[in-house]
């Protein structure tokens, strides 16, 4: 059997086209019920996120900058009562490049 809305070839049985969900059984209702759910991230998610990386990039360059970005996100983060465990990495991960940075430029300068 094919459907009448995009012609794509279904089994004989079929009652919803298993393509696009139209009805092709020949009832009066046309398309199938689609639900979706929405899934809610946590307040302070996408900013937990941000510290993560920005503490990972602070690691990988030794930057300070990318580093003190991380803690302030991460600190924001845990204000916002974000309960993930992105923030605290965050906050670890530029304290740990934050530190190997000052190490660098004391052995640096001597």
């Amino acid at each position: 059997m094919f459907c009448p809305r995009c012609g794509s070839q279904n089994s004989d049985s079929a009652v919803f086209c298993a393509y696009c969900g139209t009805r092709i059984d020949g009832n009066d209702r046309k398309e199938q019920p689609i639900i979706q759910e929405s899934v809610q991230k946590p307040p302070g998610y996408g900013v937990a996120v941000a510290s993560l990386v920005f503490g990972v990039i602070g690691l990988a360059l030794i930057g300070p900058i990318f580093s003190i970005l991380a803690i302030i996100f991460g600190c924001v983060a845990k204000n916002q009562s974000f309960k993930g465990g992105q923030a605290t990495a965050g906050i670890v991960l530029g304290i740990i490049a934050l530190v190997l940075g000052a190490i660098v430029i004391a052995i640096l300068l001597i």
